[in-house]
């Protein structure tokens, strides 16, 4: 089975294949963690920061949750039914879609603010005293 897989991978267009999806799900995952980091970086702003830096968090987020709808709704959806011939069951579809999108924003924003607020009690926090 192992020689199977090399002998495989030995053909040009099965690494080309097998390229360029690792390619877009890495590319896919930079592109999110580059969003959550200026996310994050605009919240870790927002805590001290004036009324601006608030806005930008909001502004930020919202494209955030822009980029995860097109991800989740815009693009294949997940198949959650196995036939998707009526109308309701696209809706329903179309509506699992959503909730798991909107989930996955709302776990993205909680680790967020979770890893500012570590940040921002480890940054702003007194200096120990020495004896």
């Amino acid at each position: 089975m192992v020689l199977r897989l090399l002998d495989h991978l030995t053909e040009q267009r099965v690494r080309h294949a097998l390229g360029r999806r690792f390619e877009a799900v890495t590319d896919e995952i930079f592109h999110v963690l580059r969003w959550v980091l200026m996310v994050g970086f605009a919240r870790f702003l927002a805590v001290n920061g004036g009324f601006a830096f608030v806005l930008i968090y909001w502004g930020l987020a919202a494209l955030l949750f822009g980029y995860i709808a097109s991800r989740f709704l815009l693009r294949p959806e997940i198949p959650i039914l196995a036939r998707t011939d009526t109308r309701l069951r696209r809706l329903l579809q179309s509506a699992a879609n959503f909730v798991i999108c909107v989930g996955a924003f709302v776990a993205v924003l909680w680790a967020v603010d979770m890893i500012v607020t570590g940040v921002a009690e480890y940054r702003f926090a007194p200096e120990p005293q020495e004896r």
